[in-house]
């Protein structure tokens, strides 16, 4: 089964509901549930999620109820020494994205979806865009 990983700034649109996005990474999540893939997130875009919702005054428990239910359907990668030390050794000159990017190797994910492709140039995996996603997706259910 193809495994795909959600960036952070796609977590943080999905549960901030942020507009115009969230109606497409919906469909990836809702396609996701016919068993054509799995989704992944690393534990530091929850991470910072729970930091913006919280600066947006957002209640703590409905941050964990929508938490809750994200993870359940896109489990975090579980982060380890190994993650953090290949990113500092990386030639990305952003250290999250470095993360992230490490986080998905280690799962062995077949693609990130994120809305930054630039970030993550120096990719061996597949990079796209949630639209570009969701219509190679189409293109193969059909």
């Amino acid at each position: 089964m193809k495994k795909v990983f959600f960036d952070a700034n796609i977590v943080v649109d999905i549960l901030a509901e942020r507009q115009p996005w969230f109606p497409i990474e919906m469909e990836i999540i809702s396609l996701s549930q016919q068993g054509q893939y799995s989704l992944y997130c690393s534990l530091l875009s929850l991470g910072t999620a729970f930091y913006l919702l919280e600066k947006e005054k957002v209640p703590l428990e409905v941050v964990k109820d929508k938490v809750g239910i994200f993870t359940s359907f896109c489990p975090p990668i579980e982060s380890f020494e190994g993650v953090l030390t290949s990113s500092l050794q990386s030639s990305f000159s952003d250290l999250e994205d470095a993360m992230q990017y490490y986080s998905a190797l280690s799962e062995n994910c077949d693609t990130i979806i994120t809305r930054n492709k630039k970030d993550f140039a120096q990719s061996t995996i597949q990079v796209l865009e949630p639209q570009e996603f969701l219509d190679m997706i189409n293109t193969v259910l059909k």
